[in-house]
C-alpha cells in the first residue's frame, strides 16, 4: 500500500457497480488501490472513489480500459485540499 505521502490520483466511477468491479480487476492487475469515500470537494453518484499510486497510472488506464470501465474523472490531489482534474 502507498504511504499518505506518496503521490496519487483519485478515480471516480459513475455508481458503485463500476467502482467494485474497477477495484476487482486492477487489484487483479497487482495494483495497490484503495477504495475511499469521494473527497467532499469532488462529486459522485455512489460515493466512493479509488485511490490509485500515480506511478501505476499507464497500467490503470491499460487495465481499465480493456475492461471498458474508464472513470469518470481522474483527480490529483494538491495541497490545501484542493484537486486538479487530470486525465487518467
Amino acid at each position: 500500500m502507498t504511504r499518505a505521502t506518496d503521490p496519487v490520483l483519485i478515480l471516480i466511477f459513475r455508481g458503485t457497480h463500476q467502482v467494485l468491479s474497477a477495484e476487482k480487476r486492477l487489484k487483479g492487475g497487482g495494483i495497490p488501490i484503495r477504495l475511499v469515500p469521494v473527497p467532499r470537494r469532488l462529486t459522485s453518484d455512489c460515493g466512493l472513489a479509488i485511490r490509485v499510486p500515480l506511478d501505476q497510472r499507464d497500467r490503470a488506464r491499460e487495465i481499465l480500459s480493456r475492461a471498458r470501465l474508464l472513470p469518470v474523472s481522474a483527480h490529483l490531489p494538491r495541497e490545501g485540499g484542493e484537486y486538479d482534474p487530470v486525465s487518467l
